[in-house]
């Protein structure tokens, strides 16, 4: 395009000087013609010919310089327009991948909280049990909360915790805070640690009952607010 617009001018440009020439003596023959005035004489001190063709050679300077001068300004037009449609290109690609990357994070949230929620979920339950063990001492309610735990904690070997592991290693970096990621992590370790100490060879007396219970409700809290910082991404995202 640039090359042909070039092209174009060099030819405008020619054409010019090649009409001009001819203007100038068509204007020269017809004045000569109509008013009978000579074209050289020793008494013509301007020499109105010469001035015919100067005039001629600055009206085709100028003409020129304009043709070039229009060229440059349609060329800065076009590469503006250029630029304009560029940074619009732009702008609609990070709109795009901004949502898509909105997306990904709401998605992957609310798959580790409801992952997260099974373990609050869990740990409440693991609790009122604890709690009835401590009241009454029946062996049938011991024998409950490790079955439970046993259960638990294959589910979360190989569902829950992988799979959150998984999300957040596909959302960590949208994370306004960069260490929710390594929090939420960390809670589900204590939960899986939580759920063998049941299972092997806990002391079932009451201060031992007492002190876990009161591990447990710390780490509902701490639970509690990751699940509000992860609707809290949620929602500034949106």
């Amino acid at each position: 395009m640039t090359q042909k617009r070039i092209i174009s001018v060099n030819q405008k440009i020619k054409m010019l000087f090649l009409i001009i020439p001819i203007i100038m003596i068509l204007t020269m023959l017809l004045t000569h013609l109509i008013f009978n005035i000579p074209l050289f004489s020793d008494n013509d001190s301007t020499n109105w010919v010469t001035s015919v063709i100067e005039t001629g050679i600055g009206t085709s300077i100028t003409i020129a310089i304009l043709i070039y001068s229009n060229n440059q300004l349609k060329k800065s037009e076009e590469q503006q327009d250029k630029i304009a449609e560029l940074v619009l290109n732009i702008q609609n690609i990070e709109q795009r991948h901004d949502r898509r990357e909105r997306k990904r994070l709401t998605v992957f949230s609310y798959r580790i909280l409801s992952n997260l929620e099974t373990i609050r979920r869990n740990y409440n339950v693991l609790r009122r049990g604890l709690v009835d063990y401590l009241n009454n001492n029946a062996e049938e309610s011991k024998q409950n909360i490790i079955s439970s735990t046993r259960k638990n904690s294959e589910i979360t070997d190989y569902f829950i915790i992988p799979n959150i592991k998984n999300d957040i290693g596909d959302i960590a970096e949208l994370f306004e805070d960069p260490l929710l990621g390594k929090n939420i992590l960390h809670h589900c370790i204590n939960y899986e640690t939580t759920l063998k100490d049941i299972q092997d060879n806990f002391d079932w007396e009451n201060d031992s009952l007492i002190k876990k219970i009161s591990t447990i409700d710390n780490q509902i809290e701490l639970l509690n607010t990751a699940v509000d910082e992860i609707k809290k991404e949620i929602n500034d995202k949106i």
